[in-house]
């Protein structure tokens, strides 16, 4: 096809000089299709009892919107499926997030504060550190992966020092378990990462 006129070109089609590499909706295309249905009948169905049954509550609301939050989650997730670190970091913020709009909009019983965030942060921290030693992750990553572990265990600090979380228990885990990352990654990484920060920054 001529991109100029539009028309058909004569002579024989030349094969193409680069392949067609399919995304992952079309690898698993069947797959998404029959996810997209599952979640439209769930939603659909939920919104259909609780029209029939309206006096026990605006429940469907919730399923409606916790299907939105597993979408959002996943598309970002197939997005960035090539940076394994990266998108691990964001799934935390963007539960942590979903959570706390969540709890707030249920009329805010702290549980995203005191169970959903330092429990993310502490899967999070424990992925990383596996991806880190399985992958070799180079050394300029570790200034990240540093970055990372403090912030996990800062934002849980922040809420069991001002007294924001009623049970303490998955803070006080998630703490430990960034003071321990950052022991082990200053201790038996700590040269790799004072060489790397010197270059970066040009110290």
């Amino acid at each position: 096809m001529c991109p100029l006129c539009q028309n058909r070109l004569s002579g024989v089609d030349e094969k193409a000089i680069y392949p067609m590499v399919p995304t992952i909706y079309r690898q698993f295309e069947l797959f998404f299709k029959l996810l997209i249905f599952s979640t439209i009948i769930a939603g659909v169905t939920c919104v259909a009892v609780n029209l029939i049954l309206p006096q026990s509550g605006y429940w469907s609301v919730f399923v409606v919107l916790g299907i939105l939050c597993f979408w959002i989650s996943l598309l970002y997730a197939l997005r960035k499926k090539d940076n394994i670190p990266n998108n691990i970091t964001a799934q935390v913020f963007i539960l942590s997030t979903l959570s706390f709009g969540w709890d707030w909009f249920t009329g805010w019983h702290g549980w995203s504060l005191s169970f959903v965030i330092p429990i993310s942060c502490s899967v999070a921290m424990l992925s990383l550190a596996i991806i880190a030693k399985v992958t070799k992750m180079p050394a300029g990553d570790y200034i990240i992966y540093l970055i990372v572990d403090i912030v996990f265990g800062t934002v849980p600090l922040i809420f069991y020092l001002t007294g924001l979380v009623g049970f303490v228990i998955p803070s006080i885990i998630c703490i430990s378990l960034s003071a321990l990352s950052l022991s082990a990654l200053i201790l038996f990484e700590g040269k790799n990462v004072l060489r790397e920060i010197i270059k970066s920054f040009h110290l």
